[in-house]
């Protein structure tokens, strides 16, 4: 009876972690194709492609799970890419931490297959590395514009990776929201910056917002 508790009393607690990923706009879900209205405005996305990358789960301040995927590429046009899966995390942990985008040591690293290999159209050249988000889409209201936001680079002064540490409630599915509001109606369409495809400090802001809009939910 010992050598069984023994056996099992570790796996206590651990399981199968699924999460959907989603994009809003304020209370909206946003689907491709699928026009949306936001105070004055109508947009539309198109595409959607972006890297979620070194996942790590804590608890009260310790490391308790390393994910040994080095990145995941998101497409909305393909619905499987919108659920990861990480088969081991102990459902106490009470923070996540990951990087929206790829960092320099990957970009650096010559790391080019599966998620990473070029062939998904995520990546510039060696000398600007990986497109950590694609968004492109047409607003339709009040203007007929369309918008092409490109954000990479990994070299210092545009590093546009983030970080991103969010506080958890696990349960066996949960919810990445990327609420699209603050990108959309503050920066993009008040600045009129709809084009951004190289690295750039405004690709770095876009990140950054976009970073802030991410958020889990049950």
């Amino acid at each position: 009876m010992l050598t069984y508790c023994l056996f099992f009393l570790p796996l206590f607690g651990w399981g199968q972690l699924t999460v959907q990923v989603n994009l809003s706009a304020g209370n909206q879900q946003v689907e491709l194709n699928e026009p949306i209205s936001i105070t004055d405005y109508t947009f539309q996305l198109e595409q959607v492609r972006f890297y979620l990358s070194k996942f790590e789960f804590y608890k009260n301040g310790q490391l308790v799970t390393v994910d040994p995927i080095e990145a995941y590429l998101v497409d909305f046009e393909t619905d499987s890419t919108r659920k990861l899966v990480f088969p081991t995390v102990h459902f106490e942990t009470d923070e996540i931490r990951f990087l929206f985008g790829i960092d320099s040591v990957v970009n650096t690293s010559g790391a080019m297959n599966g998620a990473l290999d070029p062939m998904h159209g995520m990546y510039w050249s060696w000398q600007s590395g990986y497109i950590n988000c694609k968004l492109e889409g047409t607003f339709l209201a009040p203007n007929r514009e369309a918008f092409q936001l490109h954000l990479g680079g990994y070299a210092s002064p545009f590093s546009a990776v983030q970080q991103v540490v969010l506080k958890a409630d696990l349960t066996a599915i949960t919810q990445l929201n990327i609420d699209l509001d603050l990108l959309m109606n503050q920066v993009v369409r008040s600045k009129s910056q709809l084009h951004v495809m190289s690295p750039c400090s405004k690709a770095v802001e876009y990140a950054q917002i976009l970073a802030k809009s991410i958020a889990l939910k049950p």
